[in-house]
């Protein structure tokens, strides 16, 4: 066998990759062997690939998901300088979320009482106030409700950084609005729309993202201020507020993002809730 060929279970050892894992980056195209065997389908790798390997080994013990250590990867041997700075910073933001919802649980965990600490919360400031309409860019999907969400805002911010809306000096004039249409108990299937308040003339070319006009309306409005997890708790203050008040609701509900969750503790988040109700 020549020195370049080396056996799947030897590259295993070598690059401290199991097999199950390799068979994985082979069929996404990640690290496929540099020769198989036609007759008894064996894979044998190059000594080449192994620095390939430990790459991705590295980048996944990163936290990096398979998807992104090949976009990492093909950033590098492009020499995308960009690229690579703007996946790395991603995967930073995303580490240092996961560092404060950690010191979070430890927070709860060290407090006297760990079941009020975890469901602490704040509703001030209710109202029923007139709500103006609103011109934004929006996109609608269905999903979980966080996870939709999550992606959506990324799609909107998209839209707004292409160069023909930079050029057109289009801006965001709010904060992030979602709008749930409907959804169950557990916001595991929620027909969801979020939607940011722009100026300017909004060029659009992602067929799911629209230019609308947000009617207004005339809402109950409360200001919770806690972490994004409990806010169905929030939500079922707010309805039980409704009915005990005789209040109907006249639309779907929205709940508008007042701080970024990037720069405050969880604890310190503000979103306004608002319920449309009879006039």
């Amino acid at each position: 066998m020549p020195v370049d060929q080396i056996p799947i279970g030897t590259f295993s050892h070598l690059t401290r990759l199991s097999k199950k894992a390799l068979h994985c980056y082979d069929q996404k195209g990640l690290l496929v062997p540099a020769t198989k065997d036609l007759c008894s389908g064996y894979r044998y790798y190059a000594i080449a690939q192994i620095d390939r390997a430990v790459r991705i080994r590295a980048l996944s013990g990163l936290g990096f998901s398979l998807d992104e250590v090949a976009a990492v990867l093909d950033a590098a041997e492009r020499g995308e300088t960009c690229v690579l700075a703007g996946l790395m910073g991603g995967r930073r933001r995303a580490v240092q979320e996961e560092i404060g919802r950690l010191r979070r649980v430890e927070r709860v965990l060290s407090s006297a009482d760990p079941l009020k600490e975890m469901f602490r919360m704040s509703l001030t400031e209710w109202t029923i106030k007139e709500i103006a309409p609103l011109r934004v860019i929006s996109a609608r999907t269905k999903g979980a409700y966080a996870e939709v969400t999550g992606s959506l805002i990324e799609v909107l911010c998209r839209e707004i950084a292409s160069p023909e809306n930079r050029n057109a000096g289009v801006k965001v004039s709010g904060t992030v609005i979602s709008i749930c249409y409907a959804g169950d108990e557990d916001g595991s299937d929620c027909d969801v729309e979020v939607a940011l308040p722009v100026t300017g003339a909004v060029t659009v070319r992602d067929p799911a993202v629209g230019v609308r006009v947000l009617p207004g309306c005339r809402a109950l409005s409360v200001l919770y201020r806690g972490p994004y997890e409990n806010l169905p708790l929030a939500h079922r203050q707010v309805r039980e507020y409704l009915d005990a008040h005789g209040l109907s609701q006249t639309g779907p509900e929205r709940e508008v993002y007042l701080n970024d969750p990037a720069q405050v503790a969880a604890e310190d988040l503000m979103t306004e809730i608002q319920y449309p109700v009879e006039g």
